[in-house]
């Protein structure tokens, strides 16, 4: 092989694992993060967490409960130079007394994330839990 045609090669694989990295963003944030629960606000806590943004399948994830029973897309709705907004709804269910949503925006340029997890009740019209972020993110690498 010649050392143009290596080169080459190189330069390619090069290009596909920049594409890769692309497809996704991993965010490592820091901040706070104030639950409310029947309008009584409570003082904001201290909160590490990781956000991953998935260009691909235009999601982001890393919000809200843990529990896999209680995960659902939150699908972005924006992208441009500055942010990445998102939002999302748990799937309807008939028989549910509640409504649960999340949404938020993500500054590219600050690294700042602000971001609501709201539970309404569907019978009283009423919030009844309610948690705000306010993060400071930045770039990392997935484990």
């Amino acid at each position: 092989m010649t050392t143009r045609v290596i080169l080459l090669m190189m330069a390619t694989c090069l290009s596909m694992t920049a594409e890769a990295a692309d497809e996704t963003l991993p965010l490592a944030c820091q901040g706070t993060v104030t639950e409310t629960m029947m309008e009584e606000e409570k003082k904001p806590e201290p909160v590490s967490m990781g956000i991953i943004v998935n260009f691909t399948n235009s999601t982001v994830k890393g919000f809200g409960n843990p529990d896999p029973n209680e995960d659902f897309p939150i699908k972005i709705t924006v992208v441009n130079e500055a942010t990445i907004s998102f939002q999302g709804k748990r799937p309807d269910n008939p028989k549910a007394a509640t409504d649960r949503r999340i949404e938020g925006t993500i500054y590219r340029v600050t690294g700042d994330v602000n971001a609501t997890d709201t539970l309404t009740n569907l019978k009283a019209s009423k919030i009844a839990y309610s948690t705000r972020y306010v993060l400071k993110c930045r770039p990392t690498q997935q484990m």
